[in-house]
C-alpha cells in the first residue's frame, strides 16, 4: 500500500544549501518596525532554525521562547554563539550578545507598558519599543549575514519568503489595530 503522501524527492538541506537567514538588514528592521509581534516571533524561529543548522553549541527548540524570563536567556545564548562563530571566524564585525538582550529586554518591557496609556502617549511608547525592536533585529541579522558571508561566500541574500510575507500582513494588521484602539475612548 501506498503511503497517503509522496516521500520527499530532494534530500534535506544542508546549512551550506540554505539561505534562509540570509536577508536584507534593513528589510528586517523595518518588518520588524512596522509588523510587530508576529514578524518578530517569525524571524526569532528563523533564527532559532538557523542556528540549529550551523549547529551551534546551545542551539535549542524555538518553544522555549514560551517560558516566561528564561525566553531571554534562551536568546542570549544563541545570540552568543553567534558572536563567538563570528570570532572564531576571525570577522571585522563587533558583536555584543549581552547588549541585543537587553535591548530585546528593555523593548519588552516599554512596549508592555504602553498597554497602560492610552492616546498619543500609548502609541509614542509602543513605537519606542518598536524602534528598540528593530535595532536589535537589524544587529543581529547583519551579524548573522557576516557570519554567513564568511562561511558561504558567494551567495546572495533571499527575497521575501512566504512565511515572511504572511508574518508581515498579520503584523501590520495588528500594529492597525493598536493605532485604532489607543484612540478609543476609555
Amino acid at each position: 500500500m501506498d503511503p497517503p503522501f509522496p516521500a520527499p524527492s530532494s534530500t534535506p538541506r544542508t546549512a551550506a544549501d540554505d539561505r534562509g537567514f540570509y536577508r536584507s538588514p534593513q528589510r528586517v528592521a523595518v518588518l520588524s518596525f512596522f509588523a510587530p509581534v508576529t514578524y518578530e516571533l517569525w524571524w526569532l524561529w528563523q533564527l532559532f532554525q538557523f542556528t540549529g543548522r550551523e549547529q551551534f553549541p546551545r542551539t535549542r527548540a524555538f518553544w522555549w521562547l514560551l517560558v516566561p524570563f528564561y525566553n531571554f536567556y534562551v536568546i542570549y545564548q544563541q545570540l552568543d554563539d553567534l558572536k563567538k562563530a563570528l570570532e572564531s571566524h576571525t570577522s571585522s564585525i563587533r558583536f555584543s550578545s549581552a547588549g541585543v538582550t537587553w535591548l530585546l529586554i528593555v523593548a519588552t518591557v516599554i512596549i508592555n507598558a504602553s498597554n497602560r496609556l492610552s492616546g498619543p502617549a500609548e502609541l509614542l511608547v509602543f513605537a519606542v519599543g518598536g524602534v528598540l525592536l528593530a535595532v536589535a533585529a537589524l544587529l543581529v541579522q547583519q551579524a548573522a549575514n557576516s557570519y554567513q558571508e564568511l562561511r558561504y561566500p558567494g551567495r546572495p541574500p533571499q527575497g521575501m519568503s512566504a512565511g515572511e510575507w504572511i508574518a508581515t500582513g498579520i503584523g501590520v494588521a495588528f500594529l492597525l489595530l493598536v493605532i485604532l484602539g489607543s484612540f478609543q475612548p476609555v
